[in-house]
């Protein structure tokens, strides 16, 4: 199943990646921590990998927490640097009342559900990151022990009562600390609730959160996460709130049945939100959803992707399902934001043997630029369209469509890794992620312009297998071919043979 397996992506070793949790960056590295399952029976624990340098070549790390005593799960929350380590603020399950924790994971409820749990907000400290890094071990199952728990934080809820909160995206906001969660008030309903705190221990409940203007969808919300930018073409600084919602297909996203994840722009004052730009959707593809940041002057965005191989005849079973998107800068203009892929180019080189990377830039005033991403026997497993006035992918007859603004720069980046696709286009104005279906691993692009659109100018970075494959080096005969060739080159040199005679 390796060839299905994403090398740029996060993934768990072994099991069911099934949210970003935290992620923060030091220096020249990059920390993402992620809840995942080993195995379906397990509880949910915290992965820790680090990338350096170039943020796509993971190392695994000692898994960083896992459930104690009556404890179901240790789900989802934030990472908060703090000196040379990093805090972490994550929630526990446990069994409500006489209930046992059999059927009470979260992977074993329905979606969106609480069941018959109690959930704690709880923190935990690793002092020192660099050591936790440099000193792993060889057992998967080993917790780090540079990690110590600090127990459950301390909630004032008087001025706002709350039930049981859960998903803390915990930033530094003005002289405290801000926290926008989750407060589960039954089984399916949820509201956004905004905790302020001095010391990140001690949180008090200001309120609901109200959003000025009828700027987001209506439904229950899901993982919500703060963050704070300077609008690069006001000069202004702005408070930007991710917040992700039931894809109901009113948002041209499909169906419905999934989620779609969008933001608001604007300014967070106390437990006021004034938007100053409507909710607008963050990814159009078909599997994106509840992202995680990295704080700072450019902070960094990455969102879960469901996807996992589709077995073939002869294929050992699957060990593992889904992975994070790449990480992405995030830049903020005009109140919209931008999403930006560094070093892909390099990455898909030096670190890759099947992924692959297309950019280009098109002139489609008039028609439409196609780029196909084709199997080895020439099957379409995935299409992306730019006409100009939008741009869409289409797998398996669903098409997800981006509008583009006027004015744009017409150009498109299309990165394959593993079974994921992720399109950028017109400077990372507008992304859509798309799991591949089917056990038919990537193998080549095709493009084709109509109706006089144009490729201007493009480049193809491809993975080390697939520029062999390019090369025909991977065909035995032409193997031999230029073996022959090399053998002649050679004894033509020494006999002192002009090779261009």
């Amino acid at each position: 199943m390796n060839r299905y397996r994403p090398e740029l992506h996060v993934t768990a070793e072994v099991g069911v990646l099934e949210a970003p949790a935290g992620a923060l960056s030091r220096g020249d590295s990059l920390h993402v921590f992620h809840q995942f399952r080993p195995r379906p029976d397990s509880g949910a624990r915290w992965a820790h990998q680090i990338a350096s340098n170039i943020p796509y070549g993971w190392d695994v790390c000692d898994d960083v927490l896992v459930p104690h005593d009556d404890e179901i799960d240790c789900l989802a929350g934030s990472a908060v640097p703090v000196g040379d380590g990093v805090e972490l603020f994550f929630v526990t399950t446990a069994p409500a009342g006489d209930a046992t924790a059999s059927g009470l994971r979260s992977n074993a409820l329905p979606h969106g559900h609480r069941g018959d749990r109690t959930f704690t907000l709880q923190r935990a400290r690793i002092a020192d990151l660099g050591a936790a890094t440099a000193e792993v071990s060889d057992d998967p199952s080993v917790v780090s022990p540079f990690v110590e728990r600090l127990g459950p934080v301390d909630i004032d809820d008087s001025a706002c009562p709350v039930h049981d909160l859960a998903t803390p995206s915990v930033l530094r906001h003005g002289d405290g600390w801000t926290m926008v969660a989750l407060d589960l008030i039954d089984d399916v309903d949820a509201r956004i609730v905004v905790l302020e705190s001095a010391d990140r221990q001690a949180w008090t409940v200001r309120g609901d959160l109200r959003i000025t203007g009828d700027t987001v969808p209506h439904g229950r919300p899901y993982a919500p996460r703060l963050t704070r930018m300077t609008d690069l073409g006001t000069g202004e600084e702005r408070d930007v709130l991710f917040i992700t919602f039931p894809d109901d297909g009113s948002a041209g996203t499909g169906d419905g049945g999934r989620e779609v994840t969008g933001y608001i722009v604007g300014r967070l004052d106390g437990t006021t939100f004034h938007t100053s730009t409507t909710f607008q959707l963050l990814d159009h593809g078909h599997d994106f959803t509840r992202p995680r940041l990295v704080h700072g002057t450019r902070p960094v965005l990455s969102g879960l992707v469901g996807a996992y191989p589709h077995s073939g005849p002869g294929d050992e079973p699957a060990t593992w399902a889904n992975c994070l998107s790449v990480p992405r800068f995030l830049t903020l203009r005009d109140g919209h934001l931008y999403q930006d892929v560094i070093g892909l180019p390099t990455a898909v080189r030096s670190y890759t043997d099947r992924a692959a990377v297309y950019t280009a830039q098109l002139d489609v005033e008039a028609g439409t630029a196609t780029v196909d991403l084709l199997d080895k026997d020439g099957g379409v497993i995935l299409s992306v369209a730019h006409s100009g006035g939008q741009v869409s992918v289409t797998r398996d007859g669903d098409t997800r469509v981006a509008p583009l603004s006027d004015g744009d720069s017409d150009t498109l980046t299309i990165l394959v890794d593993g079974p994921v696709c992720e399109v950028f286009a017109d400077g990372g104005l507008v992304s859509l992620t798309t799991a591949l279906t089917g056990p038919r691993a990537f193998d080549r692009f095709a493009v084709r312009a109509t109706g006089g659109a144009r490729v201007l100018s493009a480049m193809e970075s491809l993975g080390r297998q697939l520029q062999r494959q390019l090369a025909h080096l991977d065909d035995p005969a032409e193997q031999e071919k230029l073996i022959r060739e090399a053998v002649l080159a050679d004894r033509d040199l020494a006999a002192g043979i002009d090779p261009g005679e």
